[in-house]
């Protein structure tokens, strides 16, 4: 049996694992970007198009998360850009299942996860409007009485732990298994 295309598209969140490794099963694109804000990945969205192409055939299955580096940096107005990088992906790709995946929490003092939680409401709007799903991996990094899970984040407050990377792949993984078995 071939194996499925599956593509991962962020910044440093995504890029700073081996999603390849981690499933050896499918066929894996690793496009995260450090230091990507949305509207960087608005502005890479055609190279984005181009290398998936080169690799082969459309992905199966496409996740995407983006936005922590506009908060970081106090950019709250973030779902235009991903609209737009949500269409340009949805237009080129129309055969493949487009995963929206949540902002996860952070542990800096000048941001509010309340924030984060209400980006994430309109990014589960935004894949409603594109008929694509929508996974909430935040609810998993947080803990309701002492907010995000230390163990899932490093020191820095922002990047995830080995831990953290666990969770976060163990729902991709039953996710994958749910999306591609239907």
């Amino acid at each position: 049996m071939e194996k499925k295309n599956v593509v991962f598209i962020g910044d440093s969140l995504t890029e700073f694992f081996d999603w390849q490794e981690r499933f050896p099963a499918y066929k894996v694109l690793n496009l995260g970007l450090a230091g990507e804000t949305v509207e960087g990945l608005v502005g890479r969205m055609d190279g984005i198009v181009r290398v998936v192409r080169n690799a082969g055939t459309d992905p199966d299955v496409i996740f995407i998360m983006t936005g922590i580096n506009n908060i970081a940096m106090e950019d709250y107005e973030i779902t235009g850009g991903y609209k737009q990088a949500i269409n340009a992906i949805a237009s080129a790709f129309s055969k493949s299942k487009l995963v929206i995946q949540s902002i996860l929490p952070v542990r800096l003092p000048w941001i509010d996860n309340a924030v984060i939680r209400q980006l994430n409401g309109s990014l589960k709007q935004i894949a409603e409007d594109f008929k694509a799903e929508y996974l909430d991996l935040y609810s998993l990094f947080i803990s309701p009485a002492s907010g995000p899970k230390k163990d899932y984040l490093l020191d820095d407050g922002v990047h995830v732990s080995g831990k953290g990377y666990e969770v976060w792949a163990g729902v991709v993984e039953d996710f994958l298994e749910q999306l591609l078995t239907e």
